[in-house]
């Protein structure tokens, strides 16, 4: 039986003990919050399970296995590391840290000691995801010229909120990693040129169009807004056609266009849209791994640079990378 543990308790949690519940060989065993009456509800709801008031007195607790951080943005490597340091497997929601050199920390830690550690990017275990890669491996719409993607909410301002401080606030940090890790999905080769156009209120990025070019001479856009409502589209462009899935960081349908010709490829969820993600973890602790090969430490670490260098670009001229 594979014992989790949960540090914050916001809606993602709740959504992630839901994928949790389908599992007869995992168990929710413990959880922390800091907010009293949070934890006063979770006790009420799941009497079962561990409440602590202390996330480190969570990662003490000798009989849990793996524990699943889902807090601020800037708290992530924080309790990720803390968690590495005590030996317990991590899944870490995304963004996994604000920094490369964050990121690269974790991964020595996972690496030198063999602890799972894993960026919590579910968009990459959605079935229909392998679908779409299959299609690409066959020759379905040719070779990659372009991929566009958009992720725009509307999130009004808050001067409590997380999302409006500088340190950590803005679409960059909370929506465009989805953007990111679909585009590296399909786009292996290294980023060589960004260009960004920036909207910025209250102090953080609030609408972001970003154009990038690789050393393969494919090309990429990103939209991603607090600014706005917008369909959370992805367009891939090949030489022969083209697909397109909205969402697409947890799509169930995608058009596929040859010529004039289109057709749907289809494949719901297994029960949740956590619940493949989740089973990603199980089986790389049954079997001893320490990433998993669908968002390896890799993957995270390609993420996380070219978040960065986007953020380090934001208020700059454009630049190119050789």
């Amino acid at each position: 039986m594979i014992r989790w543990g949960i540090i914050g308790l916001g809606r993602i949690s709740q959504r992630f003990l839901k994928g949790l519940s389908y599992f007869d060989d995992a168990v929710l065993y413990a959880v922390a919050s800091r907010t009293p009456n949070t934890r006063k509800q979770f006790l009420q709801d799941y009497p079962d399970v561990k409440v602590y008031a202390d996330y480190g007195e969570l990662l003490d607790d000798s009989l849990i296995d793996v524990v699943y951080i889902a807090l601020r943005h800037k708290d992530h490597y924080e309790w990720s590391r803390k968690a590495l340091l005590k030996h317990i497997a991590v899944l870490c929601e995304k963004p996994a840290t604000l920094f490369y050199h964050q990121t690269a920390d974790l991964v020595h830690l996972s690496q030198e000691n063999q602890i799972f550690f894993m960026e919590a990017m579910k968009s990459r275990f959605i079935p229909l995801r392998d679908d779409i890669k299959n299609l690409i491996q066959r020759d379905g719409i040719g070779d990659i010229l372009r991929i566009e993607t958009s992720f725009c909410n509307e999130v009004p301002y808050d001067k409590k909120s997380y999302f409006y401080e500088t340190e950590q606030g803005g679409a960059l940090y909370d929506v465009a990693i989805y953007n990111i890790a679909a585009i590296l999905d399909f786009i292996s080769s290294q980023f060589q040129n960004i260009h960004i156009n920036q909207v910025r209120q209250h102090s953080v990025d609030v609408y972001n169009e970003i154009e990038i070019t690789f050393q393969s001479h494919q090309t990429a856009r990103i939209e991603c807004a607090f600014d706005r409502n917008k369909e959370k589209k992805m367009m891939i462009i090949g030489t022969k056609g083209k697909i397109e899935c909205t969402p697409f960081y947890r799509p169930t349908q995608a058009t596929v266009t040859i010529g004039d010709q289109s057709y749907m490829l289809e494949r719901d969820y297994i029960y949740d849209d956590f619940y493949t993600e989740i089973a990603a973890v199980h089986d790389a602790l049954k079997n001893h791994q320490y990433q998993h090969s669908q968002m390896s430490h890799y993957d995270s670490l390609r993420c996380i640079q070219l978040l960065e260098n986007i953020i380090y670009l934001s208020q700059r001229e454009e630049l190119n990378y050789e």
